[in-house]
């Protein structure tokens, strides 16, 4: 059976009442409070009709009818209006954002809180991931007689810093050795291509302080590989106790265990199907792939730092959620985010750049 207009407009109507009472629906409260012109009577065989359908599903015999998981897809894809943010939420997102301004892994995580604070929901930013990033820089700095700190960048931008505590004290002439041949070897290169032979080349320019070089080569690969690992940030997961749909106790202890799992949340942003750049994707109940979540809704867009780098940014809630605002609100931080960290790192998209006059010396 097709959906004509009738029955559309009374499952959005359904829909809408859902999202903001979170309690069933029922028809004399769709034909009391919208202006769709019908009676009661009408509207509950048409009710009964989109259940059949498989749009509506109802939780007790007597009780009012909520959307099920097609329901909401349907109104998702098709029925609900756009949400346009006002100018003060465009400016209230811009300001906190800008607030922001630090070593890329720290800007996604903070900006992901920000906009938790304003949706109201958990919201994960996975940062940006790249077949091949290289080492962009390699920094040891003295603490003191005994302790190294070593900073490693990759050309994405994300940093990682490591401390060596050595047996021996070393002089800040070594330092600067040692800062000099690890750049002068290593940067340029992907975790892969670094070998035996580019150590070797290393260990040669070093000479007599091969002993501390050991250390520091070991901390350099072990940074390299928690950058390659392009971590998932969760923020503000207690939200989800806002939401009467979390009020079982067995229920908020499995999503919150599957909050604080990392590798969990990297497999599930990584199992998601791939979002094209620009758009916004919602996935709903059992579209899900993770168990966990399938009686919930992500909502997710993806954000671009320099050539082929891309991030992703979403939030998680129940699907009774807020889907007109809460998409305009996931494009729009995607996309300041986008801007804000390309001017972070000079990585403007290339329409930006276009725009930009010409620097002359």
């Amino acid at each position: 059976m097709a959906l004509d207009d009738r029955k559309k407009a009374i499952l959005r109507a359904i829909v809408e009442n859902y999202i903001t009472n979170a309690e069933p629906v029922g028809s004399r409260s769709i034909a009391k409070n919208t202006n769709l012109n019908l009676s009661a009577a009408t509207i509950r065989n048409e009710m009964g009709d989109l259940e059949e359908l498989g749009y509506l599903t109802q939780p007790h015999t007597s009780a009012g009818r909520i959307p099920s998981g097609s329901g909401f897809r349907l109104y998702v894809d098709s029925l609900m209006e756009k949400y346009l943010m006002t100018a003060a939420e465009l400016e209230q997102l811009r300001s906190v954002m800008l607030n922001k301004v630090r070593e890329l892994d720290k800007i996604v995580k903070d900006v992901s809180a920000a906009f938790s604070n304003l949706t109201s929901l958990p919201t994960f930013g996975m940062l940006p991931s790249v077949e091949s990033g290289s080492i962009k820089s390699i920094k040891l700095v003295g603490i003191d007689e005994r302790t190294i700190m070593l900073i490693v960048s990759d050309n994405s931008g994300l940093v990682k810093n490591k401390l060596l505590r050595l047996k021996e004290g070393v002089s800040p002439e070594v330092i600067t050795q040692l800062n000099k041949v690890l750049n002068d070897n290593l940067t340029g290169l992907t975790s892969s291509e670094i070998n035996l032979s580019n150590i070797i080349e290393v260990q040669n320019a070093v000479g007599v302080n091969v002993e501390i070089l050991t250390s520091v080569l070991e901390l350099v690969h072990e940074a390299i590989s928690e950058i390659d690992k392009h971590e998932v940030y969760m923020e503000g997961t207690t939200n989800i106790l806002r939401f009467p749909e979390y009020n079982n106790i067995d229920k908020i202890r499995e999503i919150l265990e599957f909050f604080d799992d990392k590798e969990s949340l990297d497999s599930m942003v990584r199992c998601l199907p791939a979002v094209r750049e620009g758009e916004v994707s919602v996935f709903i109940g059992d579209e899900n792939p993770a168990e966990e979540l399938k009686g919930n809704s992500v909502v997710l867009s993806a954000y671009k730092v320099g050539n082929g780098m891309t991030g992703i940014i979403g939030v998680v809630g129940p699907m009774r959620m807020d889907y007109p605002r809460v998409v305009s609100g996931v494009g729009a931080f995607a996309r300041q985010l986008e801007k804000m960290l390309g001017e972070r790192f000079n990585t403007l998209p290339i329409d930006d750049k276009k725009k930009r006059p010409p620097q002359t010396d």
